[in-house]
């Protein structure tokens, strides 16, 4: 195998995993192809690939099987509420009572699953490269089974070099295109539009040169979040697949770095979350598999030995935490300021067109109208902002309701209503 590399993506959303670093061809053709790979590219150190020795070794005998799924939670501090990541499916031998148990109240916002799996799996159905030039609806596309960083470098040499070098007919040439008519790839000497041919490779993204694909980015339903019906989105670009990693918890990153794992992340942030006050579950695609071709399953209680029927995963699930409000302005309940803009924080992104069910009444019981009711900006999709049009009257006692009827994103209600009562000043 050459020199050439391929970066594995960098250390994301504060992952805690060192992955920043070039791991070189071995690790890539692990990322990538299969646990064979990584086998065959370390088969000069004394280790058994096939025959796992301690309980920190992958099994790539069977279906592979996730052994914990991490994900945070939000829990009781006294009379307020704290958040901690915990393994909400699966042991550790390491973790404390407080570290694993079943989630009854995941995070809605902000949250993140790493599923921890006990053998490779194919990266190039978990992941995708970004080439030169968009290849059917966008410029990223998958890697074939079995290519190498061998087959990314022949792939990201000059435009004109290609057709040599990477031709379509190679199973393991990358970016072909996929558009009928071809694929527009710049100009022509001439000035004149040129299109690669339906079939034939765009070129890879290296825009440094190094001979490795320059971004990744997670495959598009590879990995699902199911919480009923509803399909979470994913953030394509901040969930990943990390092939590193094992039972053994390192100084660097914890419970954290345990691995392989796939990481998912809801998003494109901001606005997307879980869905408050359901029951979740994952489910991977049926060509994410091992490289025997066993599909992922979830064993009861993330053990091993109890085994699992290969694409069965519903053993992992997960409820999470209802939605909640709360009061995040000052308000003043005896001399409230006239123009005091009263703000209010949810536990998730908000269904904007339910703010419409928030009502203003003024002693004695007449409804007030004169404001105006909106998320303050897209970078705050859970916060609720009031403003009164004009300033309110003085000495005059006012009561906002804020219903159950008030949802977040996926239509789903809190359990109890907020009431905000204050006196306005006088003059």
């Amino acid at each position: 195998m050459s020199a050439a590399r391929v970066r594995l993506p960098g250390a994301r959303d504060a992952d805690p995993a060192p992955m920043a670093v070039d791991r070189g061809p071995a690790m890539a053709a692990a990322r990538w192809s299969s646990h064979g790979a990584l086998c065959a590219a370390i088969a000069g150190l004394a280790v058994a690939c096939s025959q796992p020795a301690s309980a920190t070794d992958l099994h790539p005998g069977g279906p592979p099987m996730i052994e914990q799924v991490r994900l945070e939670e939000t829990y009781a501090v006294g009379a307020s509420t704290g958040h901690r990541v915990v393994f909400g499916f699966g042991t550790h031998p390491e973790a404390a009572p407080d570290d694993e148990h079943p989630v009854t109240t995941a995070t809605a916002a902000g949250n993140r699953l790493r599923i921890i799996v006990d053998e490779l799996l194919r990266g190039s159905s978990l992941e995708e490269i970004a080439c030169r030039f968009p290849v059917d609806t966008d410029a990223f596309a998958r890697v074939p089974p079995g290519a190498t960083p061998d087959d990314i470098a022949r792939c990201a040499v000059p435009q004109a070099a290609l057709p040599a070098r990477c031709p379509g007919s190679d199973l393991h040439s990358v970016c072909l295109c996929a558009i009928d008519g071809g694929c527009p790839t710049g100009t022509n000497p001439d000035g004149s539009p040129h299109r690669t041919p339906r079939g034939e490779s765009v070129g890879v993204l290296d825009e440094d040169q190094d001979g490795a694909a320059d971004t990744t980015r997670f495959v598009q339903g590879a990995v699902a979040i199911r919480c009923g019906a509803i399909d979470v989105p994913i953030d394509l670009d901040r969930s990943y697949w990390t092939p590193s990693g094992d039972q053994q918890t390192p100084a660097l990153g914890g419970f954290d770095a345990l691995g392989p794992a796939v990481v998912l992340v809801p998003g494109p942030v901001p606005g997307v979350a879980l869905p408050t006050r359901m029951d979740c579950g994952i489910a991977f695609s049926p060509d994410v598999a091992d490289p025997d071709g066993n599909r992922v399953c979830a064993p009861p209680g993330g053990d091993l030995a109890a085994g699992c029927t290969p694409g069965d995963t519903g053993a992992v699930h997960f409820r999470v935490e209802p939605m909640a409000f709360a009061v995040a302005s000052p308000v003043d309940p005896h001399a409230q300021p006239l123009d005091g803009d009263v703000r209010i924080l949810a536990s998730a992104p908000i269904d904007a067109a339910s703010l419409a069910n928030i009502t203003v009444t003024e002693d004695p019981g007449i409804r007030y109208t004169q404001f105006t009711v909106g998320i303050p900006s897209a970078g705050q999709p859970n916060a609720i902002l009031i403003h009164w049009t004009p300033p309110l009257p003085p000495s005059t006692h006012f009561t906002i309701d804020v219903p159950t009827t008030v949802t977040d994103r996926y239509h789903q209600s809190p359990l109890q209503p907020l009431q905000i009562a204050f006196t306005t000043a006088a003059m």
